[in-house]
């Protein structure tokens, strides 16, 4: 019985398009109840509680307004969630590429966004193994669909204009594949360097844009900021005004940015342009991190949804569970870092 209710759940955004597929809904509902008759073991209803439990569901297809990313009730909405680690061939993180870990984010952590991080130019990533970098991000994408919350599509590169081919070839396949599941996020750069954004960033962004466009015309997209997504302040001066549904990315550690790096986002905030943390990381070494706890405070007041790194057992200090920890989740306290129990604290309360 659960496997059929999973099923027609997991299908559920891309049934809703159209009146049609209502209807073929409707339908397949009939036959989940009339299975569920006929099912030797115990039956259950669809309660709210079950629907609910849905993120999207509940929330629909994010989208731009203003300088807030908003629902389908047009209200301004804050998610919390994981970030796997570089999806790269044997780089240790790849092993937590599964949708059990997945699962157990959602369930244990309340984990309502993940991030998908695949890594492009670096050894053993997409650039060296396209097929399994691809097939491990994918992985993740259809276990976020599963679960009903959002997931990130990242090309997790610090040079994408350099590979501007391959990226516009890749959200290409990404946007046929999953366009029609509201679930999606596509973040088309991760951390550009020390170049410019109105000359490098910006004109690589738009032809990557408009590779996804031509196909998913709705979903929404981030595009990275220079020196390594702080510049949001640069972006603001200059933003993209040709495609609608574009947020910009932000990233922080707080052993390095503080106060100086809030000031210059709410800046960015202030000339109108919506933000989104990918990525940001504690210090790791303890639970009690007062600049976390500024950051947090200000990503809840001005309802920006935030990424935690990294889904991982390396000896760093941003990785979520101990070395030897299992990949597929069901982690006692034990087994998380210091910086796990900081993540999974701010996560699992997140007032979204």
């Amino acid at each position: 019985m659960s496997g059929i209710f999973l099923y027609y759940m997991k299908n559920f955004i891309f049934l809703i398009k159209s009146e049609f597929q209502i209807n073929f809904l409707l339908f397949a509902l009939l036959i989940f109840f009339f299975s569920c008759e006929n099912n030797d073991q115990k039956s259950a209803e669809i309660t709210p509680d079950i629907i609910d439990s849905s993120v999207v569901m509940q929330n629909g297809l994010l989208t731009v307004s203003g300088n807030k990313i908003v629902n389908k009730n047009n209200e301004p909405v804050s998610f919390a969630g994981n970030s796997f680690f570089w999806s790269n061939d044997n780089w240790g993180g790849e092993r937590f590429y599964n949708s059990s870990t997945v699962k157990w984010l959602k369930n244990d952590w309340n984990a309502k966004i993940v991030r998908a991080a695949m890594g492009v130019e670096d050894p053993g990533g997409y650039l060296d193994n396209n097929q399994s970098n691809k097939e491990r991000l994918k992985t993740i994408v259809d276990a976020a669909i599963d679960e009903g919350i959002y997931v990130i599509i990242d090309w997790h590169s610090h040079n994408a204009e350099d590979h501007l081919e391959e990226a516009k070839i890749f959200f290409q396949e990404m946007a046929q594949t999953y366009g029609e599941y509201e679930n999606i996020i596509y973040e088309i750069y991760n951390e550009p360097l020390n170049v410019s954004w109105s000359d490098v960033v910006k004109p690589y962004a738009l032809e990557v844009i408009q590779t996804i466009r031509s196909i998913d015309p709705d979903n929404l997209i981030i595009v990275g900021s220079p020196e390594w997504s702080q510049r949001v302040d640069l972006v603001s001066e200059d933003p993209i005004t040709t495609f609608d549904n574009i947020a910009y990315t932000l990233h922080f550690y707080t052993v390095h940015h503080q106060e100086w790096l809030r000031e210059r986002a709410t800046s960015a905030l202030n000339n109108g342009i919506p933000l989104f943390v990918t990525e940001w990381g504690s210090i790791g070494y303890s639970i009690i991190d007062s600049e976390a706890n500024k950051w947090m405070n200000w990503c809840h007041l001005n309802k920006i949804s935030h990424v935690n790194w990294a889904v991982n057992d390396k000896e760093e200090e941003w990785s979520i569970v101990k070395p030897g920890a299992s990949t597929t989740g069901n982690w006692q306290e034990s087994d998380l870092t210091e910086a796990g129990k900081l993540a999974k604290n701010i996560i699992s309360n997140w007032p979204d």
